[in-house]
This record gives C-alpha cells, structure tokens and sequence, in this order.
C-alpha cells in the first residue's frame, strides 16, 4: 500500500495538483486529482476500496466510527522532502468520500514576481516598512492566499529588524526567515489558544493563516488595535463580500476603518505554463470610500476590470477567467 501511496503523491505532483479526491461507491475506488484548470481521472484499475482504509489508517482515525465525518494526517517522504497531507472523509450511506491535501509542496515567491502589474509591486513594497495595521488576503481555496501572504512577511523578516510570526493551519510553505507555529487541534493547540500565547511572546509582525470564526476576528483586531502589524486571510469573493463577513464576525465598520491597512482580493489563472494572479488592493482610502458608499469609486480597478485587462494584454490563456470577470460587483 505504501508503494502505492508514493506513486499516487508523486503522479499528483507531477500534474501540479492540489489535492487528490477519492470516491468509493460498489465496491469500487475512483480517484481523481484538482489541478489548475479541472478534475484529472486518474485511471488504473490497481486502485482498491482497501486503499481508502489505508488511508484512514495511517492518518490515525477513529476506524470503529466509519460513519463519522473524520480528519487526520500523515506524512511521506518524497524526493528526501517530507510531504504533509491532510486526509478528510465522510461515510453517506453506501458512498465514502475522501480528500488528500497535500502540502509543502508550494515554493516560495519573491514579493516583486507576484504580479505582472507594476502598481501591484509597488502597493507591496509599501508594505514592507510599515510596523502597525491589518492587511487581509481574500479568495477562494487555491487563489494563492497562502504564497501572497508568504512573499510579504518573507520581504519583511529580510530586514531583520522584527520578530515575525505567523499561526498555521497547515504550514503550506515553509521558511527559516521566521517563526512558523502549526496549528494541532488534536493536542488542544488551537487558533483561539494559539492567538492568546503568540501574543505573550513579544511579536512584532504577527499573521493568523485564516479568520474562521468571530473569536479569531476579535483577537485579530486586537492584536491590531495594540501596535502589532498583522496579516490573515478570509473566504470571500471579493473586497465588498470581505466587508460583510467581517461584520457578520462580529467587527464593526468603525473598528475595521480605524485598524484595516488593506484588502488584498486575488484569483490565480493559467498562462501556459505557469500562472499569474491578478490582485484587487483596496488600499485605506479605498475602504473608506466604500465602508461610507457601500460601493466601490468609479475609477477603482477591481478584480473583474483588472481580469479583463489580463486577458486583453495576453497575461491570462485561461477560459474560466472570462467566466469570473462577469460574477464580481461593482
């Protein structure tokens, strides 16, 4: 089972995929993988339902609970590189279904190659000296959150002036620059205890991987409300959807005017062989405008003008871009 395990991680990387999806229905596993641009069968007729319990075993669940929702990890070593997954299930009637995400498998970025737009460079550079305030990255899952937000504190800990620490869940990329903390809910480390301890720990520049709840958005204002730099990310469509879903956290528009340094909303698209991520910047002056008008200034370039620009200077060879362009507000 291991040396199946190992060619299934290693044809996933090798077709740049981010997780793997497992189905198993009449005694029969299908597998397929989530690239950039679509679901990829993997077609072979080695793959066993045996291999889903495998799974489940050496990501240590619970296998006299089958029918409860599940996750766990583990961890291979491939090309002398440990690669961490996390395995997820869910057991519906005669339908078992699993994903494996796999993780550190990114590589870093350098802050001036995150955009092909000179002005997006310039807005993250600006960044970088700055010592108090609250940038927050939005997207969808696979936007490129986790590589923006890593180019950032990464450009930040090089002057070696501060105490750089970011909260994850998982560690996605790793980096010696500066300290990484991984959250383990399974030994009581979680985001609410790990905020309160990362805060007796004199930080400087501070990033929560993810605001999930209105407790997570308190202590993120808190933190910097008290003259911490930080950085998170959310689920969200857009800068407007980011808005309303902090106010449904509980964080009022006052308190987000009075802390907020950005929002930072992005898509990540194909261009031939590599890909590009087309950035939304609602810079200070920008929030305030919309926290007032409930609506974004004419002239701001949003992700749907910005998309569309893409396209029209050949940036983005991606269909789906033309597609999202259309289903952003204005």
């Amino acid at each position: 089972m291991d040396d199946l395990l190992q060619d299934l991680i290693a044809y996933a990387i090798e077709k740049k995929a981010s997780d793997i999806h497992l189905v198993v229905q009449n005694q029969k596993l299908q597998i397929k993988l989530r690239t950039q641009n679509d679901m990829l069968d993997v077609y072979q007729d080695i793959w066993q339902p045996a291999f889903f319990e495998y799974l489940k075993f050496i990501s240590r669940m619970d296998l006299t609970s089958p029918y409860v929702p599940q996750s766990g990890q583990f961890k291979i070593l491939f090309h002398n590189h440990e690669i961490f997954c996390r395995f997820s299930m869910l057991n519906n009637h005669n339908v078992q279904t699993g994903v494996i995400r796999m993780l550190n498998t990114m590589h870093a970025i350098e802050l001036n190659a995150l955009s092909l737009w000179k002005e997006d460079t310039n807005f993250f550079n600006s960044l970088v000296p700055l010592r108090q305030g609250l940038v927050i990255s939005v997207g969808p899952t696979n936007s490129g959150k986790t590589t923006t937000l890593h180019a950032l504190l990464h450009e930040i800990a090089k002057t070696k002036k501060h105490k750089v620490v970011s909260l994850e869940d998982p560690i996605e990329i790793e980096d010696d620059s500066y300290l990484q903390l991984q959250i383990n809910e399974s030994m009581g480390f979680t985001y609410d205890v790990g905020i309160e301890q990362l805060l007796r720990h004199d930080p400087d520049i501070i990033c929560i991987g993810e605001t999930r709840n209105s407790y997570t958005a308190k202590m993120v204002l808190r933190a910097s409300l008290t003259g911490h730099f930080v950085f998170t990310s959310i689920h969200a469509k857009d800068g407007k959807e980011c808005i309303r879903r902090l106010e449904d956290l509980g964080v009022s528009k006052k308190d987000l005017a009075s802390v907020c340094t950005a929002i930072i909303s992005q898509r990540l698209y194909s261009r031939g062989d590599s890909k590009v991520c087309v950035y939304e910047i609602m810079d200070q002056k920008t929030l305030q405008y919309v926290l007032e008008h409930g609506r974004y200034p004419k002239e701001f370039k949003t992700l749907s003008k910005k998309i569309t620009e893409g396209i029209e200077k050949g940036y983005i060879v991606d269909a789906q871009a033309k597609y999202d362009s259309l289903g952003f507000s204005g």
